[in-house]
């Protein structure tokens, strides 16, 4: 076997390409003598999967150097990396739904993508050339996060497996309708592999925390696409440009209706990520863990809507009494101040005030502070 001079596929050496029609003139082996090759060059292989390997390997490197976790990164760490997330994808930044399929949940879930997309990559890549594979790695990648978009738009989605299952429905689809000049036992032997990988990592995908939605995703455009260009394998090459690129440019229409109707279907999703929204539902979770009695479970969640709203006093306030509630009044005044330096007529933050005063034995301060939430009405609206 030797690759096509025209589209660098495997094919018998000295033949006539079966994929693109280039006729390939045999060459004679000839060892090389060392003068023959230059000291220091050796001869580079690289395919298109093995660039997108490389570049989903320095991605998670460079997450682990910023400060993610190497085997467990945080929700927040995959989302700064681009993960895939409803309130951002589906609001002001749908390029998610490609960044995502290059941030990995740590490194034993990239390590087993990188695995299967060596594997699997080259594969595709051999049978459909590079331009091609590089395309249907691409939606298929987006085919998975726009359906795990649809499925559970609030779930952070990442990692390449929506492609990868779409190199394998791909392939399939290829094998099984394409009539290729392959043996039938080593295209028996390929397909059961393919299919055996396939049904193992969906069943694998029933457990808890593995997005099974984008693997469905992936694998239904896969074999889609894998469908509409089996037939057209071994045409003469401009024949099968111009198909594959009217099935390329049908695929992406399909994609960009499928977002704009996921959009459609969660018009409010966007108000998730706003940043005031966040911060009210924050102050709702605090209030009821007030009201609870239990403090400690309101301080972080106050403290991340101060960071949202600085310029709110009732945050402030409300940490007050929480770490009043703890019996912790030297947290508890500044908290109290802050909250009357941002709303001074703000009647409860001067009564907190006087009651955290009260708590540490400062007993004119105190008075003080009661004197003033009783002139802005303190004991009439209680």
């Amino acid at each position: 076997m030797t690759a096509c001079y025209s589209c660098g596929r495997a094919i018998a050496a000295g033949t006539v390409c079966l994929y693109c029609g280039a006729h390939n003139e045999p060459v004679p082996f000839v060892t090389p003598s060392p003068s023959d090759v230059p000291i220091g060059v050796r001869r580079l292989d690289i395919s298109a999967s093995h660039i997108i390997v490389a570049i989903n390997v320095l991605v998670f490197g460079a997450m682990v150097l910023t400060g993610s976790s190497p085997l467990s990164p945080t929700i927040e760490q995959l989302k700064h990396w681009g993960a895939n997330w409803g309130p951002l994808s589906l609001g002001t930044q749908p390029w998610r739904v490609l960044t995502s399929n290059y941030v990995h949940v740590g490194i034993i879930h990239l390590a087993f993508n990188m695995w299967c997309l060596w594997n699997l990559g080259q594969l595709a890549e051999r049978t459909l050339g590079r331009l091609n594979f590089v395309i249907l790695y691409t939606i298929c990648g987006l085919a998975g996060s726009i359906a795990s978009l649809w499925w559970h738009p609030l779930v952070v989605g990442a990692g390449a497996s929506g492609a990868i299952f779409g190199l394998a429905g791909a392939s399939i689809a290829v094998f099984y309708l394409g009539h290729l000049p392959i043996p039938k036992a080593a295209l028996r032997a390929t397909m059961r592999s393919l299919v055996t990988f396939v049904g193992y990592n969906l069943l694998l995908g029933l457990t808890p925390g593995i997005d099974n939605s984008a693997h469905i995703g992936g694998l239904v455009a896969g074999l889609v696409m894998g469908a509409a260009l089996a037939k057209h394998i071994l045409v003469p090459p401009e024949v099968r440009r111009t198909w594959t690129g009217l099935a390329w440019i049908t695929m992406a229409i399909v994609l960009f209706v499928s977002y704009g109707a996921v959009r459609r279907l969660y018009p409010q999703m966007s108000l998730l990520a706003n940043p005031q929204v966040i911060a009210t539902q924050q102050i709702a979770v605090a209030m009821r863990s007030l009201q609870q009695n239990r403090p400690a479970e309101a301080i972080a969640p106050l403290q991340d809507a101060i960071e949202a709203m600085p310029q709110a006093a009732e945050p402030h306030y409300l940490l007050g009494v929480a770490y009043l509630m703890q019996r912790k009044p030297d947290q508890a005044i500044p908290a109290f101040e802050q909250a009357l330096k941002l709303n001074p007529r703000y009647a409860q933050a001067a009564a907190g005030l006087g009651n955290a005063y009260l708590a540490k034995g400062m007993k004119a301060e105190a008075e003080k502070a009661f004197q003033l939430a009783a002139q802005l009405g303190y004991y009439e609206n209680e």
